[in-house]
């Protein structure tokens, strides 16, 4: 997998598997934000995924990105990855560079997702997740380490779900916390705070 920089350690496989005779109502809710494709087939392998948290301060978060945008998602897709369990690529259209030199678009794999023969569950509270259209800042690395599809996506975000930050609330207020609640932005000076840290290193 990837170095230790990118924040998670994978505990394990804690992995059922479980052949399903139905859909399962709680399966199809708990993937209802876009990282599946859902289908009526039935003899699914239902896979249950555990990671430990590994936490990051404002600092960290920030330096540990090599990459952090502002953009609007665009597109998801499940694919499968090396290992052979789902995994959910994300495109989000670049409006604004706060570090880095991305392109246009930026390609985010994240874990969980549905394929034709598999799904897998991730904890929602740590997996990042992101919806169709939905505006957002992320914190993001593309070191891939030497995994055997590191060809295949762009970046992981940085810190799992403390890397993103949902823009849905900010017409209500200027601070904006990241999924995880416990580092938030001033919107308006997020360049700056940026910058500040980056010049501390």
């Amino acid at each position: 997998m990837i170095e230790v920089k990118f924040s998670y350690i994978i505990l394990g496989a804690v992995i059922c598997f479980i052949l399903s005779a139905c859909a399962d109502n709680n399966i199809e809710t708990r993937l209802s934000k876009g990282q599946a494709n859902h289908s009526t087939k039935t003899d699914k392998a239902v896979v249950y995924s555990e990671v430990q948290l590994v936490h990051f301060n404002k600092e960290e978060l920030i330096n540990a990105a090599d990459t952090i945008i502002k953009g609007t998602v665009l597109s998801q897709e499940v694919q499968k990855s090396f290992e052979g369990f789902p995994a959910t690529d994300t495109i989000i259209q670049v409006q604004t560079v706060y570090k880095g030199e991305p392109g246009e678009t930026v390609e985010i794999r994240t874990e969980g997702g549905e394929t034709e023969d598999m799904i897998l569950i991730t904890d929602e509270a740590i997996t990042p997740s992101f919806e169709m259209n939905e505006e957002v800042i992320v914190f993001l690395s593309a070191d891939k380490g030497s995994r055997p599809d590191e060809n295949d996506f762009g970046y992981y975000v940085i810190g799992q779900a403390q890397g993103v930050f949902s823009l849905k609330d900010s017409l209500q207020s200027e601070i904006i916390e990241n999924n995880t609640k416990t580092i938030s932005f001033d919107v308006n000076n997020i360049q700056s705070e940026i910058n500040a840290w980056v010049e501390i290193h």
